[in-house]
């Protein structure tokens, strides 16, 4: 029963696909899918078939439909709440006496209207 649940969620993906990217879904491409997906979960296949019809402009490969299966849980969309950063620690730097005694300077000569 489960694995007729998922060969059905797989068939919905293809068919949503077919309609979407205006693509004929035939005998071999169903096959390939259903051998290609199998290990995956309903929950997966439905969030796959979502990102895909969300985020691809083309008809996905299955590697592409696998690859947002498996990918974050964000929601599309959502930034990430943290992200990573090139520098994690910035340290501060003081600005030389020098520099500020010249920029007095000028601010003291320039006037503005």
């Amino acid at each position: 029963m489960k694995e007729q649940k998922k060969q059905t969620a797989i068939l919905v993906s293809l068919n949503s696909f077919g309609s979407n990217y205006r693509k004929t879904v035939d005998h071999d491409l169903k096959q390939v899918w259903l051998q290609s997906l199998a290990h995956l979960s309903v929950e997966q296949i439905a969030k796959g078939t979502r990102r895909c019809l969300q985020e691809v402009e083309y008809f996905p490969s299955v590697a592409k439909f696998i690859e947002l299966a498996k990918g974050n849980s964000r929601p599309w969309g959502v930034p990430d709440p943290e992200p990573k950063q090139i520098e994690e620690n910035r340290e501060r730097v003081p600005m030389p006496e020098e520099f500020k005694n010249l920029f007095r300077k000028f601010n003291s000569k320039v006037t503005v209207k």
